[in-house]
């Protein structure tokens, strides 16, 4: 049996559109219900692959103003190291939510983990030393995106860089 040139034509045209649709949080974040946010980027930082605001899957950086305490730009996380985040507007029976992308060579995003911030928070300050195992991001750029869930639905409070290692 042979495929029809349109039915081909509609096959390469899906996977072409389907090829961009890799970006965990995209640019509008459109999830985002908060227009007081700001773009985040920062220093020179030593680590492999591509800077987290030059990615190719169009994700912006930012942190929302409901965060008063973020992680800095290119601080080590995954190794035992604490992503301490303070999220003024927390109510509880809220879930703090984060997904950790790494940055590749050429630019893509790559996700690796997602997890919860499990401990009650103190002040409203969240802290996870979860560790990053098993994963090709040891020493690469990473983007740490942070949610809030609750009954409304979940809406992305910061998109941050900092740079990956995995946990022996």
């Amino acid at each position: 049996m042979t495929a029809k040139p349109s039915l081909l034509l509609l096959l390469a045209a899906s996977a072409v559109l389907l090829a961009g649709c890799t970006s965990p949080v995209p640019s509008d974040s459109s999830n985002n219900d908060s227009d007081s946010s700001e773009e985040v980027s920062g220093p020179a930082v030593d680590a492999k692959g591509t800077p987290c605001e030059d990615n190719t899957s169009g994700i912006e950086l930012f942190s929302d103003a409901s965060i008063s305490q973020s992680p800095e730009y290119g601080q080590v996380w995954g190794d035992g190291s604490p992503l301490v985040i303070t999220y003024d507007d927390y109510v509880p029976g809220t879930t703090l939510s984060y997904d950790v992308s790494y940055v590749q060579d050429d630019g893509a995003v790559i996700p690796v983990t997602g997890g919860f911030f499990m401990d009650d928070p103190v002040d409203n300050t969240f802290t996870s030393t979860d560790p990053l195992f098993n994963s090709a991001s040891d020493g690469y750029f990473g983007i740490v995106d942070i949610a809030i869930t609750d009954d409304a639905g979940t809406t992305y409070l910061g998109a941050y860089c900092m740079v990956l290692a995995i946990s022996e």
